[in-house]
């Protein structure tokens, strides 16, 4: 995979269990890039290895979870090799992280204008005055304009719509390269959903974001994405055009992902669903990882792990869904 112009680089991440060394890899071979400007999404189900990916690339990974291989580049810049003290000024300044509850994320005994604030300053240097002015400036820009006129508010006397847009705000707050978002509207309703991810996508254009956008809902990933990233078992199994996806999806787990997209049925009827579950990762099966669920399994799937294949879109199938013609 070539690097030239992406802001994230990532190349044969794996990442695995320390206490067992008998485990495989939570997640394997994983690679792909975003470039500025552009927002890719990571889908698929629990356990796929979304969350653990993000992780990584800020160097948070659980207590018991490591790097085996791979790279991870920002803005040209290796970040596996970083000592603690120097990632850490990468994170807020050159990364950006928006979590999935920003009630636990932020501190709930500092007003989130002094949060923010204090994080320009870490990052950027300054007086606290300019900080200060630059926190207010930052949440009247995500659409908070009372909390940037009045007095200091605490997460906790706000709602959770305006909770995430605070996130926000301390995400971009030093002008990073890179901002992540993991399952950043999981709590909320439709409504603010949209709302928060119509502001996050609107500062990816003005700002030239390069964004990572983690979710289980592929209607938000349609709306909101450029490109789309299916993983399954932690592996990679499709990686393409957000459009192309949705109307001609490859890998027949992407298939099923999407044929599972709830609707409302004109003459009733069942909600499609995937049969069987993940595997465990102490229990991946032979071959390919999908197979005993997959409707175009053969005798090879059970036997050969497919290699990604690049045919407009990348995928990683023996038996593929028909290609658009």
């Amino acid at each position: 995979m070539t690097t030239d112009g992406l802001t994230l680089a990532v190349s044969g991440l794996t990442l695995g269990l320390t206490r067992d060394r008998r485990a495989r890899p939570l997640v394997e071979d994983l690679s792909f890039g975003v470039a500025r400007g552009e927002m890719l999404a990571f889908v698929g189900e629990s356990g796929s290895g979304k969350s653990l990916t993000a992780a990584a690339i800020f160097g948070l990974l659980p207590a018991g979870v490591q790097r085996i291989a791979g790279s991870i580049r920002v803005n040209g810049s290796e970040l596996t090799t970083l000592s603690e003290r120097r990632l850490r000024a990468w994170r807020g300044r050159d990364m950006g992280l928006i979590f999935q509850n920003p009630l636990t994320a932020l501190s709930p005994s500092v007003g989130v204008q002094a949060q923010i604030a204090e994080t320009y300053r870490v990052h950027k240097g300054g007086t606290r005055d300019a900080a200060r002015a630059r926190a207010r400036a930052l949440l009247a820009e995500v659409g908070l304009k009372a909390l940037a006129t009045g007095g200091d508010s605490y997460p906790h006397q706000l709602s959770g719509g305006m909770r995430q847009r605070v996130m926000i705000a301390l995400a971009a707050a030093c002008d990073p390269a890179l901002i992540v978002a993991d399952e950043p509207t999981t709590a909320l309703d439709v409504l603010i959903q949209a709302q928060i991810l119509d502001l996050l996508a609107r500062l990816q254009r003005e700002r030239g974001l390069a964004v990572v956008f983690i979710t289980h809902d592929l209607r938000l990933a349609a709306r909101y994405a450029d490109r789309i990233l299916v993983l399954y078992a932690g592996r990679a199994v499709e990686e393409g055009d957000a459009a192309q996806f949705f109307t001609a999806p490859r890998h027949p787990y992407s298939r099923a992902l999407r044929d599972a997209i709830p609707t409302i049925p004109a003459t009733g009827g069942r909600l499609t669903e995937i049969p069987g579950q993940p595997p465990e990762p102490r229990a991946l099966p032979a071959g390919c990882r999908f197979a005993p669920r997959c409707p175009n399994v053969g005798d090879d799937c059970r036997r050969t792990e497919p290699a990604m294949t690049f045919d407009g879109t990348r995928f990683a199938c023996l038996h593929p869904c028909a290609k658009m013609s």
